[in-house]
């Protein structure tokens, strides 16, 4: 799978004010950072400890490096507000918010990126149980998370980046689609009525926002991406992994789900990935763009393979 990585900058060069606010969370100076690569979000990931041996994770990012990122931050500061602890999850410890800088202070986890290269790994196995267990524990969606994003309204703007894509540059689609957009819009256009919004879903299950701790357990984090859609929702999102392969289906074939709605969801899903690949660059994003025409190509694979 390919990543998409954004402008990561070091804990001491963030404001001083958001430094403050971390050491006054935390009660002591912070005396050991250890920064953290990979993820889309820019901005900070850092793992910190203080004088008195306290540790946390704190992430921070301001408009100046990427006008967008700090409204997930604070969808997530609003998710993880409203959520009970669970020990898949770690806990928000402290918030931050100036209007221009948002931060988040969380527990830290030891922990590693999880080998999702065998589907039916230790590592893999441990991170489908995760998803079973929090999907069933935010089934349905816990109070306070009723503002999220709905899974169904976000059909629906694929559904207009899908008629875009009729008219894109021949390079946008496969060369499988040519003469298909048409009958391929059709199964886009009556998606979202078909989606529901019963579950809270973390819609951003990837190898960069999942660790394993020593003991073989598995955790999730960054709930920026979160939205309201069916039980299944991240049970599909972690499946993607292995999009262009048959695991997918076999994966999907033991949810609650219809495989025509999975096969629809995930034409509707590559297509938006493909309109976001097609878009300039976005300032803090620089790979992006080739992120998401990857995995555009991806999902486009298994729905070939899935429509035979």
């Amino acid at each position: 799978m390919a990543r998409a990585v954004g402008v990561r900058v070091r804990y001491e060069v963030v404001p001083a004010a958001v430094r403050a606010w971390v050491e006054t969370s935390l009660g002591g100076p912070v005396v050991r950072t250890d920064e953290q690569t990979g993820g889309m979000s820019p901005g900070c990931a850092t793992r910190l400890a203080t004088a008195g041996g306290r540790t946390a994770f704190v992430k921070a990012v301001g408009a100046s490096l990427q006008p967008d990122t700090p409204a997930l931050f604070r969808r997530e500061i609003d998710v993880l507000r409203a959520l009970p602890p669970a020990p898949y999850r770690p806990a928000l410890l402290a918030d931050y918010d100036d209007g221009d800088w948002v931060a988040l202070l969380l527990e830290d986890v030891d922990g590693r990126p999880p080998d999702l290269a065998d589907p039916h790994g230790a590592d893999a196995t441990a991170v489908r149980e995760l998803v079973g267990r929090q999907a069933r524990e935010l089934t349905p969606s816990p109070p306070g998370v009723s503002d999220n994003r709905r899974l169904p309204e976000m059909a629906e703007r694929w559904r207009d980046r899908w008629a875009e894509l009729a008219g894109a540059p021949d390079h946008v689609l496969p060369p499988w689609m040519a003469g298909q957009t048409a009958r391929l819009y059709r199964r886009v256009a009556t998606l979202p009525e078909r989606l529901t919004a019963e579950a809270l879903c973390h819609w951003d299950v990837r190898e960069d926002n999942l660790l394993v701790r020593p003991d073989g357990t598995a955790a999730i984090v960054d709930w920026g991406m979160s939205c309201l859609g069916p039980s299944w929702g991240d049970a599909f999102m972690l499946a993607l992994t292995w999009v262009d392969t048959p695991v997918f289906d076999e994966l999907m074939a033991a949810e609650p789900v219809a495989p025509e709605v999975v096969t629809d969801l995930l034409l509707a899903f590559a297509g938006g990935q493909a309109w976001r690949g097609a878009q300039p660059p976005q300032p803090g994003l620089p790979t992006l763009a080739d992120y998401c025409r990857a995995e555009a190509a991806r999902g486009f694979a298994g729905v070939h393979r899935r429509l035979g």
